[in-house]
């Protein structure tokens, strides 16, 4: 059984996840294979990221879209001034202004306040994952069986 699997208390629940996942991937690698490429690459990262076992506030904040429909609705807006776009790096400096000018409007989501708790776990799973990646024994949620 993978060791993510065991994170999530019930093997079944780990494995449709993993299997949805896929799908979506599978479906997706007609038209756009690099995007398809990207969820497969961060599948692990997808499904260890639920074992962090943070506050439910937080989860119902994370498990929305809304931060990132604001963000790029901002991104939108900002952007929305340049009438030519001379090359990609404008692109990317557009962007970050458009992203500078959301931030103003992170506080008013919910479970805000809880963020440093997500840092704080991120960190320790960073580092979790790190050691287990470096040993020679351990797997780290790839999948495979132990």
């Amino acid at each position: 059984m993978p060791r993510c699997a065991k994170l999530f208390g019930r093997p079944g629940r780990w494995r449709r996840a993993e299997q949805l996942i896929r799908n979506l991937a599978r479906r997706l690698d007609k038209e756009w294979p690099g995007i398809a490429a990207t969820i497969l690459e961060g599948l692990d990262e997808i499904l260890c990221v639920v074992r962090l076992g943070l506050p439910k506030d937080l989860r119902r904040s994370l498990a929305c879209t809304n931060i990132i429909e604001n963000m790029n609705g901002t991104i939108r807006q900002v952007g929305r001034n340049v009438k030519r776009w001379r090359d990609a790096s404008m692109a990317l400096r557009w962007t970050a202004a458009g992203m500078m000018e959301a931030r103003k409007g992170f506080r008013r989501l919910m479970a805000y306040k809880q963020l440093p708790t997500l840092k704080a776990a991120l960190l320790a799973h960073q580092t979790a994952h790190s050691a287990t990646a470096t040993s020679d024994s351990g797997l780290a949620c790839t999948g495979e069986a132990a």
